[in-house]
């Protein structure tokens, strides 16, 4: 992958945001996309491109999923669920939200195409959606880019520093997410 996308010459890093705005629409896997953008134009160069390409994907699938999606299966779901399940899935406050999608976009292991367009069927809104999208998808921007930038020698220091940063980021982010269900539980236990 690296190579097509440097075969473009100059139009590279345009040809680069334009695959990641669109390919994981069709669930094309994001960190691969991520390795190739560190491997082909190298740490900094590579981290804005990426965040420039996954923001723009951000915001098309979730239009995509509020536009086509979202009525059609809050409708299904209503008629499949009680409307206390309905309410527990479709009437979560913005923050609430905000706080799960940073989380969730911290976790490589969690699709990112799943989020974005899972995210669609909330009632989020767009700006706070965009705005806890980006705040969770530096993190991981960071992380891979530089797995990326460093593996074309995989017998380095740097290399072996961004291979633990992977690990880090992806333990973490699952401890993160243990422990604000936690927190929510504990909530839920002190409201009964």
């Amino acid at each position: 992958m690296t190579e097509f996308i440097q075969s473009f010459g100059v139009l590279a890093p345009i040809i680069y945001v334009l695959m990641f705005m669109f390919l994981p629409v069709f669930f094309f896997p994001v960190p691969i996309l991520a390795v190739a953008g560190g491997v082909a134009f190298g740490f900094v160069e590579g981290s804005l491109l990426t965040f420039v390409g996954a923001s723009l994907n951000c915001y098309i699938m979730f239009v995509i999923s509020r536009r086509f999606g979202r009525e059609w299966v809050k409708n299904y779901l209503k008629k499949k669920m009680t409307p206390k399940q309905h309410d527990r899935i479709f009437n979560v406050s913005d923050e609430k939200l905000m706080m799960s999608l940073v989380i969730l976009r911290l976790i490589p292991l969690v699709p990112y195409n799943m989020i974005n367009y899972g995210y669609g069927l909330t009632n989020i809104s767009l700006s706070k959606y965009m705005i806890a999208s980006v705040l969770g998808i530096i993190p991981g921007t960071v992380v891979f880019l530089n797995f990326g930038a460093t593996s074309t020698n995989i017998f380095s220091k740097e290399f072996l520093i961004a291979s633990l940063l992977v690990i880090l980021l992806t333990v973490g982010s699952i401890y993160l997410s243990k422990l604000v269900e936690k927190r929510e539980q504990q909530k839920k236990a002190e409201n009964k």
